[in-house]
């Protein structure tokens, strides 16, 4: 037995001391292996955590999802932030706007064809997308409401001579499509091509009747209409935000609903495509818990909402989770999904109650009580004009600060959260910011659509912000203050400059370091100040976050890099407890790792919440960890708030009866259940990796032999006699 343990053991340190991330890649979810024994890392949720998620009464976009299909991916799209197919497809009033309500949008069929074509209003860029006379679509569009009897639909589109000389033929290119934009109406084709003739699609379109606005690109490597038949299948379903939430054994399915109440929902679900129904749930319910799976299996959703005598009135577009382990040493305990396109995220506390303030793309920041189970909006702050894309948010005493990628700064007063009051704006340079911090009474702004660099604003009074400096040398994307100094991040290759603001009218620049191939997108100091994390989110060099030692700002050197898969991209990042980095890792969701040596970090924890098997700029946007509470909240661009509380960081009630339940808690104060190997990773990783901080010693004292310290090499194998070995169960507590 004892050869095993030091077999064991020996393996186990080079495991753990590697300092390698809890899983590298998607395909790595369910299980790792330590020396031949298949494990599952801490996972456990109490089913007093299991939130059902109640009708709420925001509104929102309808889901609109697009799918081609053809023998090859000829047709691709440009990502301008819209909802479907790559972002490149959305409702029409989501790109210059529209008459229609979220009513009017129904299903559109696009035929694309060489003999079949449509007569359809060209509108030209270069002319401010005023109209330009009739062109020829190679293909025609139909309202699939009633498909028995489809109805043949009008469609314009864009050219711009600065991309290709107007020939009045919708042809597309692989150069960002040539803004070669498609426009579908809702009115029945006219045969003429002259409906809209006389418009301008930038400043009428909201009295226009917009269906859907299509930013097309044709793929590389392909041409246009290369394989026939060819389809654009869009669809429109009113049972949205419709998502599952994996577990190891169960999948929550959740949606939302915001027509009159149905009499019922019929649920379907399996294993198989398209699935079978398998039940039926009250029209007040919005979420269902598909239990007893099997771990490693696919499974197929979707929802149908019915009259009572199961007439469906509106349906849900078809969604799948995996039954597996998604996140280790970290808990969800809350979740909302109300909108369809989500930014940054803030914490702000008020009385004892504890609120999520997330940005909504298009429509402003909604404000959710995360003390309430489960979450629920209780306010929304409005931006003065919609679609400016609200960003970022951040607090300042009682006050919110919004800042618009196309508008101006907004300070909203929050006594009342229910009724936040817009009490001042800010014209920043440019007339759009992308990001913001607060530090005292100075508001510092950057990404602003001007000369791009920093702006200095006395917000002492809110009601009449004033900025008072500049630090103008490039763009800056992000930045990250302490005592007066600032790290700003060049996103565009131009490097990471540490600027002395001290004096706010005239900041100054310190040093200026970079490394080959920058991207830099964000900046976050160590908790002393000796360290700054910074995240890369386009670079040629690995988007991924690197540690740069900056105690002399005139010698910077990296001393680390955080790499969990080559292909992920980094977003957002923030230190807490002095100790660790919580990384806003799009696709790759929330990641947690210990910095307390920057030069040897390691992952304690993660939670996925973008559990598609890609990469891109989808996923988790950003994190917030500071509240009293403990609770970290996050936004995913695609799937709203996740509310989490981490395990990581010991029992708060310490050795009730359960030495050897070392890496969370509370304590049951029993054996059963309680202790598995993550205890004996988080035990090695805290006796010789250096973390994570840990107050409860006496529980890993597991043989009560040190009196609660010190803690030694006996605690650990005592620990793998009892796991493995039928060796004595770890001494009483005192």
């Amino acid at each position: 037995m004892k050869y095993l343990i030091t077999l064991f053991l020996s393996t186990l340190f080079c495991t753990v001391l590697t300092a390698e991330p809890l899983y590298k890649s998607k395909s790595d979810f369910l299980q790792k292996k330590l020396y031949g024994i298949e494990i599952e890392l801490d996972r456990s949720v109490n089913s007093n955590k299991k939130r059902s998620l109640n009708n709420l009464s925001a509104v929102g976009t309808p889901d609109i999802e697009a799918s081609f299909n053809s023998a090859s991916p000829w047709l691709s799209g440009i990502n301008w932030g819209g909802t479907t197919f790559n972002g490149s497809l959305s409702a029409g009033k989501d790109f210059f706007g529209s008459s229609l309500t979220d009513a009017d949008l129904v299903p559109v069929q696009i035929i694309f064809s060489n003999t079949d074509s449509t007569l359809c209003q060209t509108f030209r860029r270069d002319l401010n997308y005023a109209s330009n006379g009739v062109g020829v679509f190679p293909g025609t569009a139909w309202d699939m409401s009633d498909t028995a009897n489809p109805r043949q639909l009008n469609i314009g589109f864009v050219e711009a001579a600065s991309m290709a000389s107007p020939n009045f033929i919708w042809d597309p290119g692989t150069n960002i499509g040539n803004r070669e934009y498609v426009f579908i109406f809702l009115s029945s084709y006219d045969g003429t091509g002259t409906t809209y003739a006389g418009n301008n699609i930038n400043s009428g379109a909201s009295s226009m009747d917009i269906l859907f606005a299509f930013w097309p690109d044709i793929a590389t490597g392909y041409t246009l209409l290369e394989t026939l038949p060819a389809t654009l299948d869009i669809g429109v379903f009113q049972v949205k935000n419709a998502r599952v939430i994996p577990d190891t054994t169960e999948n929550i399915l959740t949606w939302r609903y915001d027509n009159p109440t149905p009499d019922h929902f019929n649920i379907y679900a399996g294993t198989t495509n398209p699935p079978p129904l398998l039940t039926t749930v009250s029209g007040n319910i919005r979420s269902y818990t598909h239990s007893s799976l099997t771990t490693g299996i696919e499974y197929f959703y979707s929802i149908e909402a019915a009259t009572i005598s199961d007439s469906i009135v509106a349906n849900s577009k078809q969604v799948s989770g995996i039954t597996q382990m998604v996140y280790s040493n970290i808990n969800l305990v809350g979740y909302l999904h109300e909108y369809n396109k989500y930014g940054d995220i803030w914490g702000y506390t008020d009385g004892g109650t504890e609120y999520a303030l997330l940005c909504v793309r298009d429509l402003g920041v909604s404000i959710i009580d995360i003390t309430a189970d489960p979450p629920v909006e209780v306010g929304f702050m409005n931006p003065t004009n919609p679609g400016v894309d609200s960003k970022d948010i951040k607090i300042y005493q009682n006050y919110a600060i919004l800042v618009n990628e196309s508008d101006n700064i907004q300070i909203f007063d929050l006594t009342d959260v229910t009724n936040p009051v817009l009490i001042s704006t800010f014209t920043p340079d440019g007339g759009g910011t992308h990001n913001c911090i607060v530090e005292g009474n100075y508001l510092y702004v950057v990404g602003n659509h001007g000369t791009g660099g920093l702006e200095i604003v006395d917000i002492s009074n809110p009601f009449a912000p004033v900025e008072i400096g500049q630090f103008q040398p490039f763009y800056y994307h992000d930045i990250d203050i302490r005592n007066d100094t600032i790290i700003g991040t060049g996103i565009y290759g131009d490097g990471i400059d540490i600027i002395d603001v001290s004096n706010k009218s005239a900041p100054s620049l310190i040093s200026r370091f970079n490394y080959a191939g920058s991207g830099s997108h964000n900046a976050e100091y160590s908790s002393d100040g000796t360290h700054v994390f910074i995240g890369d989110e386009i670079g040629s060099s690995g988007n991924h976050i690197r540690a740069f030692d900056i105690s002399d700002p005139l010698n910077v050197s990296m001393v680390s890099e955080f790499i969990i898969d080559t292909n992920a991209v980094v977003h957002n990042s923030y230190i807490f407890n002095d100790t660790f980095l919580v990384i806003g890792h799009y696709t790759l969701g929330i990641r947690i790792w210990n910095v307390a040596d920057p030069a040897n970090p390691f992952e304690v924890a993660y939670y996925d919440t973008f559990l598609k098997d890609e990469f891109s700029y989808q996923g988790c946007w950003s994190v917030y960890p500071y509240f009293a509470s403990g609770k970290i909240i996050a936004s995913d661009m695609q799937s709203g708030l996740f509310v989490l509380e981490p395990t990581f960081l010991g029992s708060p009630s310490c050795c009730i009866g359960d030495r050897g339940n070392v890496n969370g808690g509370p304590d049951d104060g029993t054996l059963s259940g309680s202790i598995d190997i993550s205890d004996v990773v988080f035990l090695v990783a805290y006796m010789f990796q250096g973390g994570p901080p840990y107050t409860c010693e006496e529980e890993a004292d597991i043989n009560g032999t040190g009196g609660g310290t010190p803690i030694d090499i006996s605690d650990l194998v005592a620990l793998i006699e009892f796991m493995f070995g039928g060796g004595a169960p770890p001494a009483p507590c005192p």
